[in-house]
This record gives structure tokens, C-alpha cells and sequence, in this order.
């Protein structure tokens, strides 16, 4: 992400350190929420996901850029990520929450950063959530977009209540007429009979599970790609601890699915809202059942009472979404970087789990909000 503020003229880059947490929280308000108040839930968000990282990494930094008075003028996130292909151990970095002061007086400063990142030990350089001028930048550096990993898609439920929350984002006066909305959907299924998301037909069986016992899926399920995160339970409940408090998508809801021998064969992980749009975190399944999540996906939502799902970065799906009409549009991009281009193989054909939470969107930097 890049957005704009006011600074002075940067003229350094260097690590990101925890006195500048002050400085970046009010960086990150002006550029990403409009608001010039310091956030004590944003500052503990940042010191959290920057300091006390459980995979933290010599020389995977964040960096920021410093104006000749030493204030804060630019920022770009930087998570360490530890990957494993083919019995290899891999080292990514992934950018993230990038914001320069005025990039039209300093407009160097977000590539200048970008620089910074990609001149780092990784072995893989990553982003799941370029906007389309960071992704100018990447490409300007000669790194293009991974179409499979940056496709975003929603899948419409309520069509009036869809909308509505669509408006609200630039009207938040619309929230008022939500009961309408639901009226109003409720008229639209009578007369369109729209499709209808059940068991019948699907021999699998989700259940509603505990965190716990999806991190407990999720380290089984990882092994069905060729390159994946090397989790282990204190590590990725740690991710899951971090990703459960984004709280302003909506509550999470944990599913899983398990085969004859006991084994789990597909998981996903939303945050649903009653009338509102539910965001899905994760889904990761065997090949042969990703039909069967989507349907269950789609039907729980539903009954939940969701407006609508959406989504992002999860190749392996898109084949069942386009079959179940879902709607894909451009809004965050991926983009991936390796001195070493086999480590890129398998993030071209769709096989890296590298996004959701084996990415950056776990971050509560990521969409949450800091209304303190």
C-alpha cells in the first residue's frame, strides 16, 4: 500500500526502530484513515507486528525515510516469512503499509524504500497487497504482477444489501437504511429464486471448530503444495492469534472438513457479519474437494446471513468460484521477486501457499481499524 501526507524533504533511509513507532502511527493515520490523532491500539498493532514477530530475521527489516529534522516522511512494512520447497529452507520478506509524506515534493522516497526492501538478505522478496502505485513501482523495477495470486473476487448473496455496504464506504450516512435493504433483498428472492447453497450433493461434512483445532488442520493441510510456510503450532498460533482480533471484518468463524481416516482435507477461515460483506482469511483443501469448500463457504455465509463474500489471493479456488459466478476484479495486487527464478516456478503455476495467513494479510494494519 503507498498513500500521501505533508513532510519535509526525506534525505535517509534506514531500520525501522521502535522509537519511531510515534512517528509511523501518525504517518499511517494521515495517509490511511484521514486522522491526525495518535492511536494507542495502533502503536501496540505496530509494535506487535514489527518487534515481536515469531520468525524475526537478521536484516529483514522494516525501513523508514527521515527528513533533514529527523521526522518521519516514509514507511514501508516488512515481515520476515520462513518457506520450505522440495526439502529447502527458504527465507521471504514481505512488503507491506507503504506511505511517503507528499510524494509529489519527494517523489523518490517510495521507490528509494522498495529499494531498501529488495536489497535485503531474502531469498524471495513478496506483496500481497500492492495498490495499483506500488504496483507501478514494482513494475518500473522490472517485477510484474502474478496474475493467479492477484485476482480478488466477491461472491454477491444479497444483491441490495451488497450495495448498500458498497455505498457506505463513500456515504456512511447509507447505514441508516439497511432494514430497507434487507426488505428489499428478501422481494428480489422471491421473484429471482436465486441459487441455493445446501449439503445435498456434497459428501463432505464441515463442522465448526475451534481455533485451535484449525491451526491443528492447517499444519496438515500445508503439505499439499510444493512450497509452503514452515509453520509449526506455536508459530502459526500466533499468526491465528494475530488475524482473530481483526474484528472490524466481522467475527471469525473456523471450519474444517475430515475425510474417512480422520485426516483433514479442507479448511477455511472467514470473518462473517450479519448484513454486511465477509471476508475470507484462508482456504486451503485437497484438489479434489475445493468444489465442496466453496459450496460450503457460499451456503454458510448465506445462512449467516452475510450480504455477500469476498476474497483474495488464493489460486487454487478460482477455478470453483468462476463455475459458482463469482465476480473477480483487480483491487490488490501480487507481485513476486528471486535473484534465484526457481523459486518462482511455483508461485506461477498457482502451487506456493504464500497468501492470507501464510502472507501479510494476517496483519491487523491490513483493513482493521484504530478508533482509540
Amino acid at each position: 500500500m503507498i498513500g500521501t501526507g505533508m513532510s519535509g524533504k526525506a534525505t535517509s533511509i534506514r531500520d525501522f526502530e521502535r522509537s519511531d513507532i510515534d512517528g509511523v502511527g501518525r504517518l499511517f493515520q494521515k495517509t490511511f484513515r484521514g486522522k491526525s490523532k495518535l492511536s494507542s491500539s495502533l502503536n501496540a498493532c505496530l509494535e506487535q507486528s514489527f518487534f515481536q514477530h515469531p520468525w524475526d530475521e537478521p536484516g529483514i527489516r522494516s525501513k523508514v525515510a527521515v527528513d533533514e529534522s529527523g521526522k518521519i516522511a516514509g514507511f514501508i512494512g516488512v515481515s520476515p516469512a520462513r518457506l520450505e520447497l522440495d526439502g529447502r529452507d527458504i527465507t521471504a520478506a514481505f512488503a507491506g503499509s507503504m506511505m511517503v509524506d507528499d510524494p509529489k515534493v519527494n517523489p523518490l522516497v517510495g521507490a528509494r524504500l522498495l529499494r531498501a526492501y529488495l536489497a535485503g538478505p531474502q531469498d524471495i522478496s513478496l506483496t500481497e497487497t500492492a495498490n495499483a502505485t506500488a504496483l507501478g513501482m514494482w513494475q518500473k523495477l522490472g517485477h510484474p504482477l502474478e496474475p493467479g495470486y492477484s485476482f480478488n473476487w466477491m461472491k454477491i448473496l444479497r444483491p441490495v444489501s451488497t450495495g448498500l455496504q458498497l455505498a457506505e464506504r463513500s456515504v456512511p450516512a447509507m447505514r441508516l437504511v439497511r432494514p430497507l435493504g434487507r426488505i428489499a433483498d428478501r422481494a428480489v428472492a422471491f421473484v429471482r429464486r436465486p441459487q441455493r447453497y445446501g449439503t445435498e450433493g456434497r459428501k463432505l461434512e464441515f463442522r465448526d471448530v475451534r481455533r485451535e483445532e484449525f491451526g491443528a488442520a492447517m499444519l496438515v493441510l500445508k503439505d499439499a503444495y510444493p512450497m509452503r510456510p514452515r509453520w509449526d503450532a506455536g508459530s502459526l498460533e500466533w499468526f491465528l492469534r494475530e488475524a482473530e482480533q481483526k474484528q472490524s471484518f466481522g467475527y471469525p468463524e473456523w471450519r474444517v472438513a475430515y475425510g474417512p481416516e480422520g485426516r483433514p482435507v479442507a479448511a477455511y477461515a472467514y470473518f462473517a457479519k450479519v448484513g454486511g460483506i465477509a471476508w475470507v482469511l484462508q482456504a486451503v483443501s485437497v484438489a479434489a474437494r475445493t468444489g465442496e469448500l466453496v459450496e460450503d463457504l457460499f451456503a454458510h455465509a448465506e445462512a449467516y446471513g452475510c450480504a455477500s463474500v469476498r476474497g483474495a489471493a488464493h489460486p487454487w479456488l478460482i477455478p470453483a468460484l468462476m463455475q459458482r459466478r463469482a465476480i473477480f476484479l483487480g483491487r490488490a495486487f501480487y507481485v513476486a521477486h528471486a535473484k534465484d527464478k526457481s523459486l518462482l516456478e511455483p508461485v506461477k503455476a498457482g502451487q506456493a501457499l504464500i497468501s492470507g495467513l501464510a502472507g501479510e494479510s494476517w496483519m491487523r494494519l491490513i483493513g482493521d481499524r484504530f478508533d482509540d
